[in-house]
């Protein structure tokens, strides 16, 4: 008769019925959804039964090298200079085959629209090293960033995600910490990475 102690029975039924997740990788490309491949797989996605978690590693753009978006509300002026401030953006799309035209944009984001669309500040960092990286989660029921039109993630499974790296220019310590946690720039000068809905 084999026995089994307590602790190895609730291991083996805890990875039984843990919540399920697998991991998604695709390339990022940039700036802009035609621009050139610069990280093979640099993007990954986990959904679980209760959010997604988002892993992005790239090599940091140098200084100069690049196009700088324009200012705006949050951030009125972009300096190129080391170290420079990366903020990572998740655009999720809770029912992306009702998303307009057939692709997910952002036309697709708010309470009001069928795809139920919301922007997430799930990352920012200034950067001074050869490597970006930028991780972070959205859970179900997360509110999407307030400035925007959006709607809670509810579909972890089922999403369709944009992410999006935006470019700040040069830190300045009298913007901290909104720096690192404001948009800034158009997807022409973001690096993207899609994972659509599996």
């Amino acid at each position: 008769m084999i026995r089994y102690s307590k602790m190895v029975t609730g291991v083996v039924a805890a990875i039984f019925f843990a919540a399920p997740a697998w991991a998604e990788q695709v390339d990022v490309v940039g700036q802009g959804p035609g621009g050139a491949m610069v990280a093979a797989g640099g993007a990954e996605l986990i959904r679980t039964k209760y959010g997604i978690n988002i892993k992005l590693k790239m090599p940091t753009p140098a200084p100069g090298s690049y196009t700088y978006p324009t200012g705006n509300g949050f951030q009125p002026d972009v300096y190129m200079g080391a170290p420079e401030v990366f903020t990572g953006w998740a655009f999720i799309f809770n029912y992306p085959d009702q998303c307009s035209d057939g692709m997910c944009g952002m036309d697709d984001l708010g309470p009001d629209k069928p795809a139920r669309g919301g922007a997430y500040n799930f990352a920012g960092h200034v950067v001074g090293g050869t490597t970006l990286r930028l991780s972070g989660r959205v859970d179900i029921g997360d509110a999407p960033f307030p400035a925007a039109p959006g709607t809670p993630l509810e579909n972890p499974a089922g999403a369709e995600v944009h992410i999006a790296i935006a470019p700040h220019g040069t830190v300045q310590p009298a913007l901290l910490p909104s720096q690192i946690s404001t948009p800034i720039g158009t997807s022409a000068e973001w690096w993207l990475a899609i994972f659509f809905a599996p």
